[in-house]
């Protein structure tokens, strides 16, 4: 793996903040989180989503923009943290134990430091998501419901039968699933053949539907199907990390995940299904 790829995995792992690496892994004898999604605004690390339900959001002295500049385990010193991968490493740990963590509250540039204690648990939020293991190609797509962001219509995967479909989990909350996002309103005014042949479902998964709508008006993403779809969508397609893409082919079968390249992929798919001369 080369190190943009390394970036892209452990941006996706945000979401649970290192609760898991796949669901199988998570134990609740084993190791836990406090409920945070950590992110970086310039050289800082700084708190970006408390989880509801979490350890995280029952201890007031914690807030989503502070800074977190270092981190402790039980009453050991406290470690100075200056990257993202080694926050997420120092967070997680025994469940029923104490992590100590060192914040800059946020908006007090001439505050002190302060340290705030949690004890790791399980997130109840896990529940709502899959368990990582991502389908296979060639296996039948899971025809789950989806709900146009900007109305009530419900509609279902299977709609879409006869047309490859590029489903593609993102939520607004989600760092790296912004540039992705940004990228998928190209794609149809590059390609134009696609028209009639090719449907970019671009699924939030945040809390409701509302949520995405605000954030896809102000961001002027309107070139994809929006649509938002909840945690029976998330636990069918075994997602537990986002930005995840799925490539569904005609015959509504698993025909790629996460490729490298949207267009190139689906380009191949094309010419792979394309009708035969008669």
């Amino acid at each position: 793996m080369n190190s943009k790829d390394a970036i892209g995995l452990l941006g996706s792992l945000l979401l649970l903040l290192f609760l898991s690496a796949s669901a199988a892994e998570i134990s609740d004898s084993e190791t836990a989180g406090i409920g945070v999604e950590l992110g970086m605004e310039g050289p800082h690390i700084i708190v970006k989503r408390i989880f509801q339900d979490s350890p995280a959001v029952t201890q007031k002295g914690l807030h989503v923009g502070d800074r977190i500049i270092g981190v402790a385990q039980e009453q050991g010193p406290a470690i100075q943290i200056e990257k993202l991968p080694q926050a997420l490493l120092a967070i997680r740990g025994p469940k029923g134990t104490t992590v100590r963590l060192t914040i800059l509250p946020s908006g007090q540039e001439d505050a002190r430091a302060q340290v705030v204690s949690i004890v790791r648990d399980a997130v109840k939020e896990l529940a709502k998501w899959g368990d990582g293991l991502l389908l296979t190609n060639w296996t039948k797509a899971p025809d789950i419901e989806i709900i146009g962001v900007e109305g009530k219509t419900a509609e279902r995967l299977s709609d879409h039968a006869g047309k490859i479909v590029v489903l593609e989990f993102w939520a607004t909350w989600c760092g790296p699933c912004q540039p992705k996002m940004a990228e998928l309103q190209h794609y149809r005014g590059d390609n134009p053949d696609w028209k009639n042949s090719v449907v970019l479902i671009a699924a939030s998964v945040d809390d409701n539907k509302e949520i995405a709508a605000k954030h896809l008006r102000a961001k002027g993403w309107n070139q994809t199907h929006n649509v938002w779809t909840g945690p029976q969508a998330k636990r069918a397609y075994h997602i537990d990390r986002i930005p995840t893409v799925y490539m569904i082919d005609r015959q509504g079968k698993i025909a790629g995940i996460n490729p490298k390249d949207i267009p190139e992929a689906v380009h191949e798919l094309q010419k792979a299904q394309a009708p035969k001369a008669q």
